[in-house]
């Protein structure tokens, strides 16, 4: 059993449908709303709208790759695909608590927090474990089998 391919690209995938669902099912605006994005109005502006498209984009490129990666037999494959998960957590993460002032008690905010340093956690441990495979939750399938 790899952690990758059975615990963390799967919870990845479900974090990445989750926000496609809000974008097909409530739109642009929920998500703003969902992200608690500051705005000065309740319309958004073009190229807010245009970056919540991206994101979007964003999120169904990488549930296809997550799923490719469960699919395919290659562990390199999954850790790429867990590398860039990580990233994105991690930056996204970094950038929140930059722009939005998450850690300066700015109240209420913890719902962007919460769940970015949750996924960011989880795709860093499951790198920490992938580096130490195989051998802690997986067998090397190419060893010699002693007679």
């Amino acid at each position: 059993m790899g952690a990758l391919r059975h615990a963390v690209l799967p919870l990845c995938v479900l974090a990445h449908l989750a926000a496609i669902a809000v974008f097909a099912i409530h739109g642009k605006e929920a998500m703003a709303d969902t992200l608690e994005w500051p705005r000065a109005t309740a319309a958004l502006t073009p190229i807010e709208r245009h970056l919540l498209g991206a994101g979007l984009v964003f999120h169904v490129l990488l549930a296809v790759n997550d799923v490719a990666a469960i699919w395919v037999e290659n562990a390199h494959y999954r850790g790429m695909a867990t590398l860039l998960e990580f990233i994105l957590y991690a930056g996204d993460l970094a950038d929140a608590v930059y722009e939005n002032g998450l850690l300066e008690g700015s109240g209420g905010r913890e719902f962007t927090l919460i769940p970015l340093a949750a996924m960011t956690a989880l795709t860093l441990s499951g790198l920490v474990v992938h580096s130490h495979e195989p051998g802690v939750f997986t067998k090397d399938k190419n060893s010699k089998k002693s007679q």
